[in-house]
């Protein structure tokens, strides 16, 4: 019984085999070329050639299709691939469905090649008009039908960049319309989406790798945030770091806050979330010039484009609103402390002294956030001074100086500060300084030399004329061997003072409050009567001052 059930098992294997023989080699001698020449192997290159040669024989599977659909509706005499004949012949062995199916089987599988390796997959006509289906979809508002042009797009034209854009709004919409497991469903649809954009446009200067990251990555924080978070800020880091200022201010935003989950989770270092904060900022500051670039670009033209230079300041609003958002989040987290951002910074400081950009940032953020008091603070700057020593660094380590009261020091970098210095304003305000800190040294000549050259510097400045008048009435006993001489000094005090609040209302205050000490001392106006000095006579203060003056009693 064992036997004979194996017989029978064996007949019917042969049967089997000789039934599906006919459309087998029919397809063979068919397609002969395509078999021995151009079965899709993702192993080898395809050259243009190539892919035109692949084309050829996707169409002559789709004629043979055609041909066994005519065969079906007994039209067909004589194709191009088949015969009435021979298409017969395998009826009666009920193979032409097999036949069929090897077609199709083949056209779909040289179909999804032709989009691996072209833009255009079976050939531009046939993309072009799928995607100008999808585009009416969309603007007749039909998204189911547009979505299942988009999945023929997405199939079979992966290449076609335009496409993605479209799949991207479309998958999305279905995200918002669905739940449970469908909305999970559409959620991976939307991941595998920008998989592919980056497998086949991962080398697009503009939508390239760095672009589908990012939309990736927010994709996963927006939907996936307690599952994904370490990938999503992974895919958002990496896609700034790619991007910088052609980063999306929606990207931004969700980096930082990723950063910031990551941070609360203890999943980062404070230091790199600090790092983090500053990446964001300053992406967003370079975004903002990009597009100001642009714009300014535009204006010059003759004819420039309107619509452009509104969305372009659209961006820049988003740009600064996305930045407001960021600093406050950052200024009211836990690691954004001076507990936290010393040591952070320390700990990273001498494999990175020598980078003036790391050392602009950590002065930046350690000045902003409160923690000038620090040792570390100084050395941070005194370290990127020696590898650039600009006007600022110096004017900032003079002022810690100047608060520890160690003058020779401060007096130092307020000299170079003012010397490096380019803008006037700010040449005065340095050289004002050391003109002041002179004047704590008890240098009354130089101080009052550097304080007259900050006058030159910026005409409308009060400030050295307010010092100037101090160091006069600081004068008094060394002017003159007599009150009414030493007293004198106070005239030519107040007239200092006089200019400087003419000169600079901020001034204002200060000034008219030490006019009225001040005249408290001026000299006594019978002493001046007997020496023949009448009030308004021109009188000369000797001493170092060498300055003329009206007489007030």
């Amino acid at each position: 019984m064992k036997r004979l059930l194996i017989i029978i098992l064996a007949l019917l294997i042969a049967f089997n085999l000789n039934a599906q023989e006919p459309a087998n080699e029919l397809f063979k001698i068919k397609y002969a070329t395509l078999v021995s020449e151009y079965t899709p192997d993702r192993s080898k290159e395809v050259s243009n050639a190539d892919i035109e040669q692949f084309r050829e024989q996707y169409k002559r599977l789709q004629e043979g299709l055609k041909e066994i659909e005519m065969f079906e509706y007994d039209v067909l005499t004589e194709g191009n691939i088949f015969t009435d004949k021979e298409l017969k012949s395998i009826d009666k062995e009920n193979q032409v469905d097999d036949l069929e199916n090897m077609l199709k089987k083949y056209s779909e599988e040289m179909k999804v090649f032709l989009g691996e390796n072209d833009e255009f997959g079976i050939g531009k006509e046939d993309c072009l008009k799928t995607y100008s289906n999808l585009k009416h979809c969309i603007e007749r508002k039909d998204n189911d039908a547009a979505f299942i042009y988009w999945r023929e797009m997405f199939k079979y034209y992966p290449k076609f960049k335009n496409a993605y854009s479209k799949g991207d709004y479309l998958v999305c919409q279905k995200i918002k319309e669905t739940i449970g497991d469908k909305k999970e469903f559409y959620i991976d649809t939307l991941l595998l989406l920008y998989d592919q954009r980056i497998k086949y446009l991962g080398n697009n200067k503009k939508y390239g790798t760095g672009y589908s990251n990012g939309k990736k990555g927010s994709c996963l924080y927006k939907y996936r945030k307690e599952s994904a978070l370490n990938e999503a800020y992974k895919l958002l880091k990496e896609s700034i770091e790619i991007q910088q200022e052609s980063s999306s201010y929606n990207v931004v935003k969700d980096f930082f806050d990723a950063n910031t989950d990551m941070i609360n989770g203890k999943r980062i270092e404070p230091e790199e979330f600090v790092n983090n904060y500053i990446v964001s900022i300053e992406v967003l500051k370079g975004s903002t010039k990009r597009y100001s670039d642009l714009i300014d670009k535009e204006k010059n033209k003759t004819n420039p484009n309107i619509k452009n230079i509104e969305n372009w300041k659209i961006y820049i609003a988003n740009n600064i609103k996305v930045s407001e958002y960021i600093n406050k989040k950052f200024a009211s987290s836990g690691p954004a402390k001076c507990e936290y951002l010393i040591p952070a910074f320390k700990d990273n400081f001498n494999k990175n002294k020598t980078d003036t950009v790391w050392l602009k940032k950590v002065s930046g953020i350690l000045s902003w956030k409160e923690c000038t008091n620090d040792p570390f603070y100084r050395e941070v700057l005194i370290e990127l001074y020696s590898l650039n020593p600009s006007a600022n660094t110096a004017a900032l380590i003079g002022a810690l100086y100047l608060k520890e009261r160690k003058y020779t020091e401060a007096l130092k970098f307020f000299k170079e500060a003012y010397e490096k210095e380019q803008d006037p304003n700010k040449k005065a305000e340095f050289c004002y300084n050391a003109a002041y800190i002179l004047y704590l040294k008890n240098n009354y000549l130089e101080s009052r030399s550097l304080a007259r050259k900050a006058i030159e510097y910026k005409g409308n400045f009060g400030k050295p004329y307010i010092l100037i008048a101090r160091l006069y009435a600081g004068s008094y006993a060394s002017c003159g061997t007599e009150d009414f001489e030493k007293s004198a000094v106070y005239w030519v005090a107040v007239d200092k003072l006089i200019k400087a609040k003419n000169v600079d209302p901020a001034c204002e205050k200060e000034a008219n409050e030490l006019i009225i000490k001040y005249k408290k001392k001026f000299p006594n106006k019978e002493i001046g009567f007997m020496k023949l000095i009448y009030e308004g006579n021109v009188y000369k203060v000797n001493c170092w001052i060498q300055e003329n003056t009206s007489a007030r009693y």
